[in-house]
């Protein structure tokens, strides 16, 4: 009874989106199962990265892109409903407003890194670079969603979860800038004022931009 509590204190609706993730997981589970184990472990190993570099987009990352928005954006609901309840109490379908602002931050980005690379010469190079940071960005969506189910069916989704989740997930992301810098250490000290270029530009600005949607 207890988890059942908790689990209507949720309302439906997100276990409808959990059930809607975890369906998707096991899909990209029956298309390759063991890159989905690699994908798991990419934070501690480099094996993924060694074998599917030159898988850039296809089905598995295709399901991954979508599994990351849904879980994403599900934690900034959360997080917003328990930290400021009355943010969401006076905006409409704000779900689905979270995921819009997401998915257009990445298809921002994305058109952003195309022009960079065309106006510099970087394709292959930009290839690289998204793969790494997109392949962590699926790894880490895994843990959040485990983190997820985990608070809201097991214990309660409350403040010190969420400082916890963004803390661990400060870490992953430092992690993944580090393997990002070890990578393209050749390219970075040859290239030093086009790197801080493409910080400024693919990294900093549409996080920027983003934020201010999301407060308007």
């Amino acid at each position: 009874m207890e988890i059942i509590n908790r689990i209507s204190a949720n309302n439906d609706w997100v276990t409808l989106i959990i059930l809607g993730i975890l369906f998707l997981v096991v899909l990209a589970n029956f298309t390759d199962q063991k890159r989905l184990r690699l994908l798991f472990a990419l934070p501690y190993n480099k094996f993924y990265r060694l074998q599917y570099s030159t898988h850039t987009w296809d089905f598995f990352n295709g399901l991954f892109f979508v599994i990351s928005i849904l879980t994403l954006s599900l934690f900034i609901f959360l997080s917003v409903q328990k930290l400021n309840p009355n943010f969401i109490a006076y905006n409409s379908n704000p779900y689905i407003k979270i995921v819009g602002i997401i998915l257009g931050y990445w298809i921002f980005r994305y058109v952003l890194g195309i022009i960079v690379a065309y106006l510099f010469e970087i394709k292959k190079t930009q290839n690289q670079a998204i793969f790494i940071k997109m392949s962590y960005y699926y790894s880490a969506s895994l843990y959040l969603l485990i983190f997820l189910i985990f608070s809201l069916y097991f214990f309660d989704f409350h403040v010190n979860f969420i400082y916890f989740t963004v803390a661990f997930f400060i870490v992953f992301f430092l992690i993944r800038y580090v393997n990002f810098l070890v990578f393209f250490k050749r390219q970075i000290s040859s290239h030093l004022f086009y790197f801080i270029l493409y910080l400024c530009t693919l990294e900093i600005a549409p996080i920027l931009i983003a934020i201010k949607i999301g407060v308007l």
